[in-house]
């Protein structure tokens, strides 16, 4: 098992209180690889201009992942979010197969 960190991408429609998960990252230390999941579709979370948007935004965080260093990705992230797209803070979880445990957290967060 390796240690990993979990993260929720999360989005608030403003005037509202209810934050929405908009996407799961795994982020292993060990190889500087962040894994990302993002919901299948944004209609039901925002309106369509902030639909766009989220749709966006995490697939450009895919393409990141996949070309760049992962903890330099998720700094950036936790200092430059805006207060509608906001990042928890990491949680420390144990992981065997990093897909098989994102598709888990994301079936269980994203649906």
């Amino acid at each position: 098992m390796t240690l990993a960190h979990f993260i929720l991408l999360q989005f608030q429609q403003p005037g509202f209180e209810v934050l929405w998960p908009v996407a799961v990252l795994l982020f292993d230390p060990a190889t500087g690889k962040i894994h990302v999941k993002g919901r299948a579709d944004y209609s039901g979370i925002a309106d369509p201009d902030d639909a766009i948007v989220l749709a966006e935004t995490v697939k450009q965080l895919e393409v990141e992942a996949a070309r760049e260093d992962g903890a330099a990705t998720l700094d950036l992230l936790e200092s430059s979010l805006s207060n509608s797209v906001r990042i928890t803070e990491r949680t420390a979880v144990r992981v065997a197969d990093f897909e098989a445990a994102l598709d888990h957290l994301s079936k269980a967060l994203l649906s």
